[in-house]
C-alpha cells in the first residue's frame, strides 16, 4: 500500500487531511514540524506523496521543500498554503512542488490532486517500464550487432556478414542454381566490385570489377529493376568478361540490393543444376530474396548506427568524467587524447595551444608516452592543422603520405610514419585555442564519416575539458607569480629596513 506523509504543525488540518487520504486508501504518517518531517521522508522508497504546509515552526515550508528535492526528488509534493500568497506559491511550484491547495483543504479539491497525481504515477510506472524495455532492446540490438560487421558502409557490412554469406548458399540451394554472387557498387558508383561468391575463388574475389555502364548487371545496378536473361549470346545487352566462357548456361538471373531507394549492389545467379533455362518464376524468387538481404542490410546499418550513437554517448561521458574527475591538467589531457584514441581506435594524439597572436602551436600533450612532442613550436602558416584553426571545422586526411595538402614540417609528431589522421579545433566563447589531432587508426583501416561525426559531437565537450585545464594552469601561474612577487617585495622591503637600521646607527654614532 502507497504511503503519504503530512508535514503539518496545525492538529485539525492534519486530522482532515489524514481522514481523507485514509479514505481513499493510503497508509499516513505525520510530523508537526520541518525537521520531523525531513526524518519522515528520507530513504523511504514507498512513498507516493508528501503534503507539506508552508507556515512551520523553526524550518519553513519552502526551506523543507527543497531539503525534500534532495532526498526525494521524484516523489510529488503539494503544498498547504495559507491564504492567497501567490508569490509563496509561485515560488512553491519553482522550487519544484507539484501542486499547492489552501488551507483549509477541501475535500474535493484534494480527491482532484490525489486523481491527478494517482494518473501521473501510473504514467511514469508506464514510461519507467518502457524505458526498461528499451534499454533491454538496445542491449539485445547491441548482442546482434556485435555479431555482424564492425564498419560502416554497407558495403563492408555484406562482405563481413555471415548472415548474407548464409543467404547466398540458401538462394543456390532454392533456385537449384551452381553459381551465386553478390556485386557491390564502388564508392564512385562506377563500377561493379565483387563481394561474395559461392564458386569463385576467395583471393580473387576482391580483384574482380566490371563497369556499371556496361552489360545486364550494370543495367540492374543503373535502373534497379531485376532482369531475366533466358540466352546471353541473343541479349542486346550482353557483355562478356573473364568468366563469361566458365557458365554451363546462357541463361542467368540479377536483382538489385537496395537499402532504401538507393542500390548498393546485385545478386547474379548463373548455372541451373538441370542446365534448364531460368524463369519469371525464379526470377521473382530471387527478387524475393534481395529484398530480405535489402532489409537485412539495413537493420545491420540501423544497429551499427545505435553502436555508434551509444559510442557517442560513451565518448562525451568519457570526457566529461575525464573533466571532473581530476584538476590536474596532465591528466585531463592525457584522460581527453585517451578516450578520443580508444574510440577511434587510433594508435597516438596530440594537444597543442596557439601563441596569444595566433602565429604558431605549441605541443601541450602527446599520447602515448613513447611518442616524442616536437622540440619547437608549429608554424601556423599551411598544413592541415592550420586549415582546422582557420576553418574551425573536423578534417579527416587518409592519405596522409600523398596529400599535398599535408605539411610534415607542422602537421606530423617527430619519430611515426603517420598514414592518417583526423584533426578537431579546440574552442572558447567562439575563440580557437587550439587543435587535437589523432594519428594512425588500425591498421588496413580509414577514418570515416562516422568517425567524423563523433568527432564533431566531442569537440565542444573536449573543448569545455582543455579550456577548465588551460584556466586551471593559468591560475597556478598566476598564483605562483603573486608568491613570487610578493618575495621579491618582502626582500626588498628587507633590505630597506636593514638600510634605515645602518643610517639610525651611523646618525647615533655622529651625535656621539
Amino acid at each position: 500500500m502507497k504511503r503519504a506523509v503530512i508535514i503539518e504543525s496545525e492538529n485539525l488540518q492534519r486530522q482532515a487531511l489524514r481522514t481523507i487520504l485514509l479514505n481513499e486508501g493510503l497508509q499516513v504518517e505525520e510530523a508537526a514540524d520541518g525537521q520531523k518531517g525531513i526524518v519522515a521522508i528520507r530513504d523511504k522508497p514507498d512513498i507516493a506523496m508528501i503534503f507539506l504546509a508552508n507556515d512551520l515552526p523553526g524550518l519553513s515550508g519552502i526551506d523543507t521543500l527543497i531539503a525534500i528535492r534532495k532526498f526525494q526528488p521524484k516523489v510529488p509534493v503539494i503544498m498547504l498554503l495559507a491564504g492567497e500568497d501567490r508569490k509563496t506559491s509561485q515560488l512553491a511550484l519553482s522550487r519544484g512542488a507539484a501542486w499547492f491547495l489552501r488551507k483549509p483543504v477541501q475535500v474535493e479539491h484534494v480527491l482532484v490532486v490525489l486523481r491527478h497525481i494517482t494518473e501521473n504515477l501510473r504514467l511514469q510506472s508506464t514510461i519507467d517500464h518502457q524505458v526498461e524495455r528499451l534499454k533491454l532492446l538496445e542491449e539485445r540490438v547491441g548482442e546482434m550487432a556485435r555479431m555482424e560487421a564492425e564498419d560502416l558502409p554497407a558495403h563492408e557490412i555484406i562482405r563481413e556478414s555471415e548472415l548474407l554469406s548464409k543467404s547466398i548458399d540458401i538462394i543456390a540451394s532454392v533456385l537449384d542454381a551452381k553459381k551465386v554472387s553478390l556485386m557491390l557498387l564502388s564508392h564512385d558508383r562506377k563500377d561493379l566490385v565483387m563481394a561474395k561468391s559461392n564458386w569463385i575463388l576467395p583471393s580473387r574475389i576482391p580483384h574482380i570489377r566490371h563497369p556499371v555502364s556496361k552489360g545486364v548487371s550494370g543495367r540492374v545496378a543503373r535502373e534497379g529493376k531485376p532482369m531475366l536473361v533466358k540466352d546471353i549470346t541473343r541479349h542486346e545487352k550482353a557483355s562478356t568478361n573473364e568468366y563469361t566462357l566458365q557458365y554451363e548456361s546462357p541463361s542467368f538471373i540479377v536483382s538489385p540490393i537496395k537499402l532504401g531507394e538507393r542500390v548498393i549492389g546485385v545478386i547474379t545467379v548463373n548455372d541451373k543444376q538441370d542446365k534448364t533455362p531460368f524463369t519469371e518464376n525464379d526470377l521473382a524468387m530471387l527478387n524475393t530474396f534481395s529484398h530480405q538481404m535489402s532489409m537485412s542490410v539495413a537493420n545491420i546499418c540501423n544497429m551499427r548506427k545505435t553502436e555508434r550513437e551509444k559510442l557517442k554517448l560513451q565518448f562525451i561521458n568519457g570526457i566529461v568524467q575525464s573533466l571532473v574527475s581530476s584538476m590536474d591538467p596532465v591528466e585531463i589531457y592525457s584522460a581527453l587524447l585517451g578516450n578520443i584514441m580508444t574510440g577511434l581506435r587510433a594508435t597516438a594524439g596530440m594537444l597543442a595551444f596557439s601563441d596569444p597572436k595566433g602565429t604558431e602551436l605549441l605541443v601541450e600533450h602527446v599520447e602515448p608516452d613513447s611518442v616524442r612532442p616536437p622540440p619547437s613550436p608549429f608554424p601556423l602558416g599551411s598544413g592541415i592543422l592550420a586549415s582546422v584553426f582557420k576553418g574551425k571545422k573536423v578534417i579527416i586526411v587518409n592519405d596522409v603520405p600523398e596529400n599535398p595538402e599535408v605539411d610534415r614540417g607542422s602537421d606530423l609528431l617527430p619519430g611515426i610514419e603517420v598514414t592518417n589522421m583526423a584533426v578537431i579545433p579546440v574552442r572558447s566563447d567562439g575563440k580557437i585555442l587550439g587543435v587535437i589531432a589523432i594519428y594512425n587508426k588500425e591498421i588496413g583501416m580509414d577514418f570515416d564519416g562516422w568517425d567524423k561525426e563523433i568527432l564533431e559531437a566531442v569537440a565542444p565537450q573536449a573543448s569545455m575539458a582543455t579550456k577548465q585545464a588551460w584556466l586551471y594552469q593559468n591560475l597556478v601561474k598566476s598564483i605562483d607569480d603573486v608568491v613570487d612577487t610578493n618575495r621579491k617585495l618582502e626582500e626588498a622591503n628587507k633590505e630597506i629596513r636593514d638600510r634605515i637600521r645602518e643610517l639610525d646607527r651611523l646618525k647615533k654614532k655622529a651625535s656621539q
